[in-house]
């Protein structure tokens, strides 16, 4: 009878899919046009028909919705071509951002594509075109359909790096839902955990415990600056002088970073940044907002400030023209010359590591407002103390781990970010040991990525 229920629902939701690509087909040949032949084409599961090269004897389906999941993917191809060299690697993205970044920043042996649209009949044709030995999701890529496919195709389907915050779960436990996502959860054959509440959550779900693992977060594997040969490091270093030179950054300059920003949070960055700069004149602002369609709505504020500021492209721009690093941008958004900007706004993805090795202060956005959090790691593996908004339900235990380690710390508001820099540049003894205690707890998160390649490499093989 339940089974008989479940396959009314997965009915109902296949109904309910096609009705609505129906309803937005034409909004949907817009946003193509905006694209290109290729993207709509394998959107609908018409991706080309390519053999394996000679040199490999297996295919891998990675996907990875967006830029965060690519960044997981980058840390688990690392692996991947280390344990399973003969093993040709595909990854699919959802978004442009996310294929663009995969495009530009994988190995030239990754295939990228964009993923299927989740409808019967369109994922078919891709499973059957791609013809992966094992389809895998990354962290929580929940699609019914594609994972059905997977299913009857024997690829599979796995689900890696796999986290379920404690919102999503209690919306998919509720009926209907709890019906479809609970069978599409009892489809993986394996599934690796990035927590023990993960593991806990997709249990009660539906899926098998004896197929639930808990790894770790293999984001945390991508290349670690302190880990590299002294040679590298100094390359490092020389890579983050220089990209102070280029925007124009003064050795001494003290400089904050807003990664993965959300509305509301750059407000408060900026009110924070007004306070800060009576006590520390020289203090540069890095606003690098989470999504770049936000980019207009942002300026518009900042203009409507008179704020003066600089886009980042921009400076790297004028840099590459042989403008002196010294000078300051010709060009300044609100119209008026100002020979020390302090207010750069990131309009390039990709870009936030990089950044986070220049800031001598970093926040971690999507914790002030309630977005669940960003990765803190990235940063505390550079050495950098975190600082961090009080809504962390997506990265819970790496923020507990943080304040009780003392490489993270909470706060509510601009004020509190204003006490806790002034707090830092008043007692700099203090920053040196938060920063070692940041490095040395991502450290220990670290190994995640190995031990979930070496688990597709059991299931391929097995």
């Amino acid at each position: 009878m339940q089974k008989a229920v479940i396959n009314l629902v997965n009915i109902i939701y296949q109904i309910t899919a096609w009705a609505c690509f129906l309803v937005i087909l034409p909004l949907f040949v817009i946003y193509s046009l905006g694209g290109s032949t290729k993207e709509w084409r394998q959107r609908l599961g018409f991706y080309p028909r390519t053999p394996l090269p000679p040199s490999k004897t297996k295919r891998l389906w990675l996907h990875a919705a967006s830029v965060g999941e690519v960044q997981v993917a980058r840390a688990l191809i690392q692996e991947l071509e280390r344990q399973i060299p003969e093993a040709e690697i595909w990854v699919s993205t959802l978004t442009r951002h996310g294929h663009q970044l995969c495009s530009t920043t994988m190995p030239a042996t990754v295939t990228s594509i964009f993923a299927p649209l989740d409808l019967a009949g369109v994922c078919s044709l891709a499973m059957r075109r791609v013809a992966p030995d094992l389809y895998i999701c990354l962290e929580t890529e929940l699609w019914p359909e594609i994972i059905r496919q997977a299913e009857r195709r024997g690829a599979g389907p796995l689900l890696i790096n796999a986290r379920l915050s404690e919102k999503s779960f209690r919306r998919y436990r509720k009926w209907p839902a709890s019906l479809l996502i609970g069978r599409t959860v009892g489809r993986f054959r394996a599934i690796a955990a990035i927590g023990e509440d993960d593991v806990e959550r997709f249990r009660n779900l539906g899926a098998a415990p004896e197929r639930i693992r808990l790894s770790g977060n293999a984001k945390y594997d991508l290349k670690p600056t302190e880990l590299k040969p002294a040679k590298e490091l100094d390359e490092n270093r020389r890579q983050t002088e220089q990209l102070r030179r280029r925007l124009g950054l003064h050795p001494d300059q003290p400089v904050l970073v807003a990664g993965s920003t959300h509305t509301g949070e750059e407000e408060l960055m900026l009110a924070a940044w007004q306070r800060l700069k009576r006590n520390l004149p020289g203090l540069v602002l890095i606003i690098a907002p989470r999504h770049l369609r936000r980019l207009p709505e942002l300026e518009h504020a900042f203009q409507q400030r008179a704020l003066t500021y600089w886009r980042y492209s921009d400076r790297l721009k004028n840099t590459e023209n042989n403008e002196s690093s010294d000078d300051y941008p010709s060009r300044q958004h609100t119209g008026h010359q100002n020979k020390r900007s302090m207010v750069i706004l990131v309009d390039r993805m990709g870009e936030l590591a990089a950044l986070y090795e220049t800031a001598d202060y970093v926040f971690c956005g999507g914790s002030l407002v309630r977005k669940g959090g960003h990765n803190l790691l990235e940063a505390a593996s550079l050495g950098k103390p975190v600082l961090f908004g009080p809504y962390m339900d997506d990265f819970r235990e790496d923020a507990d781990l943080l304040i009780s380690g003392g490489g993270g710390f909470l706060v509510r508001d601009d004020e509190g970010i204003c006490q806790r820099i002034m707090a830092f540049h008043t007692r700099p003894a203090e920053y040196h040991r938060a920063a070692d205690k940041a490095r040395d707890i991502a450290v220990t998160l670290r190994g995640a990525a190995r031990q979930q390649a070496k688990l597709i490499k059991n299931e391929l093989y097995s």
